[in-house]
């Protein structure tokens, strides 16, 4: 396995992206600073708190991953709704946090609709509103465009950065397109 050498802080509700060729270690950072991944050494700070020995479900960071990582054997409404039911919510609570989500992405009347009938940027927006009912402080993006043709990278892009400005939640992106970092992130660092 290849050695991650890897510094950088940010200013809370901007944006980040690491940008660099496949297998650079990009992906490997996000997993580490959501505890999927344990560091060899260093640390992971998230709002004046060293975050590293923390479990995933109690750091406050959110990951939106490539392939969305829907559970397809579930409605739109339970994908959503999965974070908040896990973390204490009742049912009640979380179908009208879901309801509240899907109007925030014009994604009403899909509530009941399993996601394996979804296009591309609805799946992408579902698991977005998944990501954010959970309240992150932080929201990293494992390459959420990659799979996506021109037209509607272009577009999700827009809505990503959007999203990003008028929630105020922080975000790293990681990407291997330069228009794209310049595009979402308001500093970018390089990875070789």
């Amino acid at each position: 396995m290849r050695a991650v050498d890897v510094s950088f802080s940010m200013d809370e509700g901007s944006s980040l992206a690491l940008l660099g060729p496949s297998g650079c270690g990009k992906s490997t950072v996000l997993r580490m600073i959501a505890g999927l991944v344990k560091p060899d050494s260093g640390e992971v700070w998230l709002g004046g708190k060293d975050i590293t020995a923390l479990t995933p479900g109690a750091r406050g960071v959110g990951m939106v991953f490539q392939d969305h990582a829907l559970f397809t054997h579930l409605t739109v409404e339970d994908n959503i709704g999965y974070g908040p039911v896990s973390s204490g919510a009742t049912r009640k609570e979380s179908r009208l946090l879901a309801a509240e989500w899907l109007t925030r992405f014009g994604l009403e009347g899909f509530s009941r609709r399993r996601v394996d009938t979804l296009s591309g940027g609805e799946r992408q927006r579902v698991a977005l509103a998944r990501t954010l009912a959970v309240n992150p402080r932080l929201v990293l993006f494992d390459e959420p465009l990659s799979a996506l043709d021109a037209d509607l990278r272009i577009r999700l892009r827009e809505e990503l950065r959007f999203r990003q400005r008028s929630l105020g939640y922080t975000a790293i992106y990681v990407t291997h397109d330069v228009a794209e970092a310049e595009f979402l992130a308001n500093r970018i660092v390089t990875m070789a």
